[in-house]
């Protein structure tokens, strides 16, 4: 019985293993593609060196004038719209 348990354990571990290698396997790419995809991202900004600039920031550009987001806070504080208005 220890015998056909050991065997059985045996089997299962070398089954599962096998698997795992031919799923790791389906999904390669060339060396070739990992350089381009890594200096498209050096290009963009997106990698980060170190702890300190982790997450790395994204700037995004501001379709609105401080002088329209200033009338746009006003006319908020004048609805009562904030719960705390800015002093």
């Amino acid at each position: 019985m220890k015998t056909f348990a050991s065997l059985l354990l045996i089997s299962a571990t070398l089954t599962g293993t096998a698997v795992y290698a031919q799923d790791n396997q389906s999904t390669s790419v060339t060396r070739a593609q990992v350089v381009a995809e890594l200096q498209a991202a050096k290009a963009a900004g997106q990698l980060s060196v170190g702890e300190l600039d982790y997450p790395p920031t994204v700037h995004h550009a501001s379709s609105v004038t401080r002088a329209e987001v200033v009338a746009e806070l006003q006319a908020a504080i004048d609805a009562g719209e904030l719960s705390n208005p800015p002093a």
